[in-house]
């Protein structure tokens, strides 16, 4: 038992000694970058710190593997993760504190230097970012263009854009990829949809695609690639501020209609509202209408957006039902929105509609009072008195009225089943048989006239007993009308 517990001590001394934590992790980045770093643990149970945010950066965890490995005879397990965060300027990388089977380890603290690029300079390659202008307004749309040139007897192999990450914009890449040929180059043009979130100096980095080339330097039977980052140029944009409470920017018309004008008390009317134009459509608010002592129905808003020479362009349309049991009037409806050429507040209203609602009649009901030279009539009942030979009379007519109604009831129960035994022949002759071969002699010409008659006729030659099958045969004639 001594040599079991001694046994059982060493196995975990041997375990302890080999419980570990290593971070690796490049102590430089480039901006717009991912920044990596893994982490390797040797151990049976692990506690990992809360990894959700470093320095205020999102970190993501990008792969795990758990391994194992045996050293002079005993197991352990390896687990490795690895992780990334993209930092925008230099930080300390703290310290991680693990827990590993029961017992505290820590990395050491690591200082992060976050380097600008520059643009790369290539007789073979260029890579760009532009705008069309440097300044625009909180909210207004404008389309960046990234443009990659390669000559033509460039040996790429593979290309991989860098998701860039366009800080203090809302942006959405827009499906509108071109490639064509500028003299020796061939052109890959991108375009991103970009609305600035807030004002100031706001800056795009540089874009890093990475190519897959075609290494010349080695010699050999065997062609080997090599990895080359090329970086675009950087923007500075100044961002301006909007007028107070204002937060649509672009180019807009209103319009409103109504079905009809005159209602009846109940109906409904209905109202539409359309906006068309060119501007940041994603951010007009849902529009209610300022009515009371009315019932509205409304729908929610259709917002439809599409680019159209280089422009952000779309519609917004809602409908409103209105039901009121008076005439009521629909006002205006007030639009605001930046017109950034006219660099100006504009206001656009809607017509104002007056609908009538026809009340229902109300019809007034009165009594009227009686005329006083109405002459009052006399009513003389009258009494009269039957005898004992008028009442034996009455009874025995009411007893031949009786056997009339009971014998015409029967004579037309008969007729009727006379006429269905003329107007069907067969039904009546297979009524009639008395044997299973005068049946089977009767049914054999309507062979191939219904399939469920054919089973039964067939069945009738095999089984005695034809009392049976003839209830189903004459169920099946009368469907037929046979």
């Amino acid at each position: 038992m001594k040599l079991i517990k001694i046994f059982f001590l060493f196995q975990f001394f041997i375990l302890s000694l080999l419980a570990n934590v290593n971070l690796y992790l490049n102590e430089k980045v480039i901006l717009g970058e991912p920044l990596v770093f893994t982490i390797e643990i040797s151990g049976e149970k692990v506690k990992f710190p809360d990894l959700s945010l470093i320095d205020g950066n999102v970190v993501q965890e990008i792969s795990s593997s758990i391994s194992t490995n045996i050293i002079n005879g005993t197991v352990s397990k390896v687990i490795k993760k690895s992780y990334s965060l993209i930092p925008r300027k230099d930080f300390i990388f703290p310290s991680l504190e693990f827990e590993i089977d029961g017992e505290k380890f820590k990395t050491k603290e690591k200082n992060i230097v976050v380097e600008k690029v520059s643009k790369t300079k290539s007789d073979i390659f260029d890579l760009s970012i532009n705008v069309d202008k440097n300044e625009f307004y909180v909210g207004e749309n404008f389309i960046l263009k990234i443009l990659f040139k390669h000559k033509k007897d460039a040996k790429i192999v593979g290309l991989s854009l860098n998701k860039p990450t366009f800080d203090g914009f809302w942006y959405k890449q827009i499906d509108d990829t071109k490639k064509y040929e500028e003299n020796d180059f061939n052109v890959i043009e991108l375009k991103f949809l970009l609305t600035p979130l807030k004002d100031g100096i706001l800056t795009i980095n540089p874009i890093l695609l990475q190519a897959q080339i075609i290494d010349e330097s080695f010699k050999s039977y065997f062609s080997t690639t090599k990895d080359i980052n090329i970086y675009s140029n950087e923007l500075n944009l100044k961002i301006k501020k909007l007028p107070q409470d204002i937060k649509l920017v672009g180019d807009f018309e209103i319009e409103s209609t109504i079905d009809k004008e005159k209602i009846k008390a109940g109906e409904a009317v209905s109202y539409k509202l359309k906006i068309t134009g060119t501007g940041n459509f994603d951010d007009i608010l849902d529009i209610k209408l300022p009515l009371s002592d009315v019932t509205i129905y409304e729908n929610k808003p259709e917002i439809k957006t599409y680019i159209s020479n280089d422009k952000y362009e779309g519609t917004y349309e809602k409908v409103f039902s209105i039901v009121s049991n008076k005439s009521f009037i629909l006002p205006s409806i007030t639009f605001e929105y930046f017109d950034k050429n006219e660099e100006k507040v504009v206001t656009k209203t809607t017509k104002t509609y007056e609908i009538k609602v026809e009340e229902k009649e109300v019809k007034e009901s009165f009594l009227e009072k009686a005329d006083k030279n109405v002459e009052t009539k006399e009513v003389v009942k009258i009494v009269e008195k039957s005898s004992l030979e008028d009442k034996i009379l009455y009874f025995v007519l009411g007893i031949v009225f009786s056997l009339l109604i009971v014998s015409l009831y029967f004579y037309v129960i008969t007729s009727k089943r006379k006429n269905k035994d003329e107007i069907y022949p067969l039904l009546k002759r297979v009524k009639e048989s008395k044997s299973k071969k005068e049946l089977i002699k009767i049914l054999a010409i309507y062979l191939k006239i219904d399939s469920r008659l054919d089973e039964l006729i067939f069945r009738l030659e095999k089984e005695e007993d034809f009392k049976l099958l003839k209830k189903e045969i004459i169920n099946i004639l009368k469907e037929l009308k046979l």
